[in-house]
């Protein structure tokens, strides 16, 4: 596939092409079966024969364009006819080309162009169309602006419904011109699609003035409006969207980066003309982080709903319990992971919509565990790979426009080159990726080893980021420590899958211990780190002894039963905990009330996983998620990895009753007058143990005494 696009040239300051492109051809056969390759960078949408190839939204996949360019396979069979046919596409700026400066430099990317698009058409196995110049294109459309962090307008006046059928006459249309602009490889984007999964209606309206009100839809989330309009030519309506809204009036947080205060009223704001005809709209090439739109020139207010658009995944686990608040902080992990899954796990559907590598890691256990992810995970992995420089460094964020080796990078960042293919492992048996991997762990270990300090520690890179800082933040020198220990012993792991000698990286492991222990374990078995981070990690990490096991518990007991973490201590507070036998201190900490805790979040209206502890900024972010895999295999009691799974609930004393299920295995508790009764689902494929007993196919029901 070749990439074609407008035949004019490329101004980087131009901010509004949205290009159509137009093809009539030819088919003398019957069809038995025809696929399309497809990709429209930075967002494309392909249609046959004025219908479109797919639901599918936010085509094609973000990527460094430079490496990857991802393509998408259609099955088209049943839009195709015998005779003439006409293929039409409408492509976007997307990720490709950002024309304003933001922090991380897109703005300055080296694959900044015009929107373009490559396709190939095969029927029956053969070629009859491909993306060439001979193909019509307009460089206008009736999408007149569209940037992906700002918004999208549309002058329905300009549209015309048949543009992408036949009868439309294209004969003002010039030819598009043949792209020389070097690419990636293209590959083929096998994970599931990004596409509308739910629709929200208006919960309350604010009228602000004359068709003028601030619409809340009970949900923050990632999407878009859509509206149903009918309303007098030449009206506008200006939707303005945000995570908040204070005293009846849209807020936008003043904690914001450069290019919302530079852009002003431009970020997050969609615009529509009216033409005077029933029109229904949604924007095409951007989508916003949302729970309030203030709605200007809109007649009904009740003509909008919300449209939660995300990456299409299916649930691998659920839960459920007596306490509604815990139930209610699972809804809104779910909500903030599927409103960060776009091509990549992103940090926040609002401000920044970027593949932030620190917040993947730290979620990285509760997306498998709570997801089918492995498809979309393995697509973000090749674009990590393209990002490692050679020698070995990788950015904070991923893709990158080339921003990122300098800060926000570094083991807490990085470790997803290693949790990625060892969690694929470790949920679906497969083996390939980590194997794969091999070779880039080795360089990435060899980069830190390069400019390591002198007495073996490594200050570089992410701390405890966005601990709530009471006590300060555990060090990235520690954290390092702890985090080489976890990637040698990854690549130990897949170096015996790929049947390799392992004598090198047994002996690093056993050398890292001794330096752990040295460096940050005292002479009474204390850490010398009096913070629950700390501990914790130690813990973890398999550094643990009944003197760490009471610090743990001294620390949690110290903070009234808070967590005192950030990031990435949160991430190995609650399963150190376990291993301690302090099941009843990680729930204590769970449902703990005043900053900082889950429950203020609920408090203060969450609808989705904030930020930081204090509910200020950003709303909309998983990072936090690392209770719902404790929620799934300690308060339901089901560990699922690979097609096993070991059931050892946790009967809380606060709780009456707690049911989950994992990979098909489900489990109900209930406790009644002195007992609890366990009852048991086991599918077909699982090999499945209840506190160390295995369990047939079939129901299992058992009664105990507590």
């Amino acid at each position: 596939m070749k990439f074609i696009k407008p035949d004019i040239p490329f101004d980087r300051e131009e901010q509004g092409y949205a290009p159509l492109f137009r093809k009539r051809f030819t088919l003398k056969k019957s069809i038995e079966r025809a696929e399309v390759c497809f990709a429209g960078l930075g967002y494309g949408y392909l249609y046959l024969n004025g219908k479109e190839v797919s639901p599918d939204r936010l085509i094609a996949p973000v990527s460094d364009y430079t490496k990857t360019v991802w393509y998408t396979r259609y099955d088209v069979t049943a839009l195709l006819q015998p005779g003439e046919n006409i293929a039409a596409v409408c492509c976007g700026n997307g990720w490709l080309n950002e024309p304003f400066p933001t922090s991380w430099d897109y703005d300055a990317a080296p694959w900044r162009d015009l929107p373009k698009m490559a396709l190939e058409l095969t029927v029956n196995g053969e070629t009859v169309l491909e993306s060439d110049t001979g193909w019509k294109c307009t460089p206008f459309s009736a999408t007149t602006f569209n940037q992906l962090r700002l918004g999208e307008y549309f002058d329905s006046r300009l549209y015309d419904e048949n543009w992408n059928t036949l009868d439309f006459d294209d004969s003002g249309w010039v030819y598009a011109a043949a792209d020389t602009t070097p690419m990636g490889t293209l590959r083929e984007c096998r994970c599931e699609p990004l596409r509308e999964c739910a629709e929200y209606p208006v919960k309350e309206i604010v009228r602000l003035g004359e068709h003028k009100y601030l619409l809340d839809f009970g949900q923050n989330l990632s999407g878009y409006l859509r509206l149903k309009v009918c309303q007098p030519a030449g009206e506008e309506i200006i939707l303005r969207h945000s995570e908040e809204a204070k005293e009846g009036q849209l807020y936008i947080d003043a904690w914001l980066p450069p290019h919302y205060r530079e852009n002003g009223d431009r970020v997050q704001v969609d615009r529509f003309i009216c033409n005077g005809r029933p029109m229904e709209w949604s924007p095409q090439f951007t989508y916003h982080g949302f729970r309030y739109v203030e709605a200007e020139g809109l007649r009904d207010p009740h003509s909008v709903t919300a449209v939660f658009v995300h990456q299409d995944v299916k649930e691998r686990a659920f839960f459920r319990c007596s306490d509604e608040r815990l139930n209610q902080l699972f809804r809104i992990g779910q909500m903030a992971t599927l409103s960060n899954l776009f091509y990549m796990p992103t940090d926040c559907p609002t401000r920044e919509k970027l593949g932030w590598c620190n917040d993947a890691q730290s979620s990285m256990e509760q997306f498998f565990t709570d997801y089918e992810i492995e498809r979309v995970m393995e697509k973000w992995l090749q674009d990590i790979k393209d990002a490692m420089r050679e020698d070995g460094a990788l950015p904070g964020i991923v893709p990158t426009s080339g921003w990122g080796y300098q800060w926000g990078n570094g083991p807490v960042s990085e470790g997803v080159l290693f949790e990625i293919p060892y969690r694929i492992w470790l949920h679906t048996g497969n083996a390939k990726p980590l194997i794969d991997c091999i070779p880039y762990f080795k360089r990435n270990l060899a980069y830190y080893k390069s400019i390591e300090a002198p007495n073996g520690t490594l200050p570089y890179g992410l701390n405890d980021w966005a601990a709530y800082t009471r006590n300060g933040r555990v060090s990235e020198e520690f954290i390092n420590d702890l985090l080489w220990l976890k990637f040698y012993n990854i690549l130990k792991l897949a170096l015996e899958l790929a049947g390799e000698d392992t004598a090198e990286w047994e002996e690093r492991i056993a050398k890292q211990r001794r330096h752990i222990d040295r460096r940050y374990i005292s002479r009474h078995g204390r850490c010398i780190i009096h913070m629950q981070a700390a501990v914790a990690m130690l813990i973890y990490f398999g550094f643990e002894s009944d003197v760490l096991k009471a610090q743990l518990k001294q620390l949690v007991e110290e903070e009234n039963f808070h967590h005192d973490c950030g990031m990435v201590g949160m991430r190995y507070l609650f399963p150190a905990l376990n291993k301690c036998g302090l099941q009843e201190y990680a729930y204590r900490i769970l449902t703990a009330e005043g900053r900082p805790s889950y429950m203020e979040w609920l408090k203060d209206g969450a609808t989705t996983l904030h930020e930081y502890w204090s509910t200020e900024a950003s709303k909309n972010h998983h990072m936090y998620s690392c209770f719902m895999p404790w929620l799934v295999g300690t308060v339901g009691g089901i560990d699922a990895i690979h097609q096993k799974a070991a059931l050892q609930p946790y009967f809380f004393e606060d709780l009456d009753w707690a049911e989950a299920e994992s990979k098909g295995v489900k489990l109900r508790w209930e406790k009644h007058k002195g007992t609890v009764t366990v009852q048991i689902r086991v599918p077909e494929g699982m090999e499945v143990t209840y506190k160390g007993a295995v369990l047939g196919v079939g129901q299992h029901t058992f009664e105990e005494v507590l």
